[in-house]
């Protein structure tokens, strides 16, 4: 029976896939091409090799064993999830992926680019303190909860701990802006290597796969070729050597006086795919396992209450809850869950059963597919190109939590040094690209005198659009329109005999 439901959900995943693909919607931009790949490795691959495989660690790690009927309702619910949010996210966001670049879209990155340096200047040195004293320190002053199984900060300010995710969009964006020029990715590696040293793999991902969404979107591509694919391998060999030791080999080899690196015991005997990073399986059994079978109700989606009070450090409310305000459920008493993240479905089944995965994927979906409608249609300015292109990766925390708190947590600060440049260009009145590309609009309608339309940028011209143009292509036009204006006149007769 548990085959059935493996191979059911496994046909449902690729037929949806090859329609998708087919479309003329699909992009690596769209928000359901990353849940297709977030399902598809741990909700349909894993599923296959984890019962070829006959896992068990997570369910020994927990102190559990899912009933055949749990592992079947899982597969059910998370394809449910699966086509409920590719519904809304293809339904909502159905429009096929258009580049609107234009010489204004290069004038305008070229007249922010001095006013970018400026928020490196303010944003840079906060998250590269955070982010050494991360690296310094680890999770000094991090306290578990035995009760709950949540970590709470009981010596820093949170704030200070999550600045340094502003490097995200830094590094990013100054590599994009700077063409992907050599010395552009100093910022990226730094942070790459720097954060994978803390042992924390997420954001340095996040980062990463924005600078590869700008590389794209700047060559108008609609998704990566085979090279660049292959280009990740790296990539996904830093993600295991992080998750192998917690980032030490990395920490010793950047720092030798932090010691000899030993891994944890239990990686040794780890199979592939079968770490806590990929069991978002077992993690959805555990739910499915508890509630309401032995919790007797749902969290009713009043977790979503810790948005309000999240942003309180603790050090200004001494009796500040851990985790959610209001908890019905504490998922502690009927196993030792530590780490657990419940993912999208998972949250949904963790609310309200069935119907809470069918409440919360058509919720992520259509509000990622409109996030993603806006972007297409809207100017697709520096402003919201950047931001596009750094919320996307975001959505892999937003996909594998499941809780609304993680992708604003995330999301929020990867927005700060994008917000802090908006407000500067507005505090200078700088022209916002609508205002340009309608001058150039007008400017090409009327050209200076004596001139026939469409010679803009021509010498003499009294309104000239060049101004908008990139360096390069006003010096060439510069230099042909003086080689032609020395040229000497022809007239008839003067020719040779």
């Amino acid at each position: 029976m548990y085959e059935a439901a493996l191979t059911l959900s496994t046909v449902i995943f690729i037929v949806v896939s090859l329609y998708y693909v087919k479309s003329s919607l699909f992009s690596i931009y769209h928000p359901f091409t990353l849940y297709c790949a977030f399902h598809g490795i741990l909700f349909v691959l894993r599923p296959w090799i984890a019962w070829i495989g006959d896992y068990n660690m997570m369910y020994e790690a927990y102190r559990f064993m899912p009933s055949l009927s749990d592992k079947i309702t899982v597969l059910l619910a998370t394809t449910l999830g699966f086509l409920v949010f590719g519904f809304f996210s293809l339904r909502v966001g159905g429009v096929p992926f258009a580049f609107k670049h234009d010489q204004a879209t290069y004038e305008e990155r070229r007249v922010l680019f001095p006013i970018f340096v400026w928020v490196l200047v303010i944003c840079g040195p906060i998250a590269a303190y955070s982010l050494m004293t991360q690296f310094d320190k680890g999770l000094e002053g991090m306290v578990f909860d035995s009760a709950t199984g949540i970590s709470i900060n009981t010596t820093k300010n949170g704030y200070m701990v999550d600045a340094q995710l502003m490097l995200v969009s830094l590094s990013a964006v100054f590599a994009w802006i700077n063409r992907f020029r050599l010395f552009s990715l100093v910022p990226l590696a730094f942070f790459v290597l720097v954060r994978a040293g803390t042992g924390g793999r997420g954001p340095f991902v996040a980062a990463m796969a924005s600078a590869g969404l700008l590389y794209l979107y700047d060559r108008r591509q609609r998704y990566p070729s085979l090279r660049m694919a292959l280009m990740l391998m790296p990539l996904l060999l830093l993600f295991r050597i992080v998750g192998d030791d917690r980032g030490a080999s990395i920490k010793s080899a950047i720092d030798p006086g932090t010691g000899q690196v030993t891994s944890y015991e239990v990686e040794d005997r780890m199979r592939p795919l079968e770490s806590m990073d990929y069991a978002n399986m077992e993690f959805m059994e555990y739910l499915v396992y508890a509630i309401p079978q032995r919790t007797g109700t749902y969290d009713y989606f009043l977790d979503n209450l810790q948005i309000f009070t999240e942003p309180v450090p603790r050090v200004l409310w001494k009796n500040k809850p851990i985790g959610p305000p209001i908890q019905n459920i504490n998922l502690m008493k009927y196993g030792s869950p530590v780490g657990m993240t419940r993912s999208l479905p998972g949250e949904g089944w963790y609310a309200l059963g069935w119907l809470g995965v069918i409440v919360w994927s058509a919720l992520y979906g259509a509000g990622t597919g409109l996030v993603y409608r806006k972007f297409v249609q809207g100017n697709q300015s520096t402003f919201a190109t950047a931001a596009y292109m750094i919320f996307v990766p975001s959505l892999i925390v937003g996909f594998r939590d499941g809780a609304l708190l993680s992708l604003i947590r995330s999301t929020g600060i990867y927005m700060i040094p994008i917000g802090v440049w908006y407000a500067l260009s507005r505090f200078l009145v700088l022209p916002a690209i609508a205002d340009m590309r309608r001058a150039m609009r007008r400017q090409a309608a009327s050209p200076g005198p004596g001139l026939p339309a469409g010679s803009e940028g021509a010498p003499g011209e009294g309104r000239s659009p060049g101004r908008y143009l990139p360096p390069a292509v006003r010096r060439r036009r510069l230099a042909l329109a003086n080689a032609s204006s020395e040229a000497p006149p022809f007239t008839a007769g003067s020719a040779d005999g």
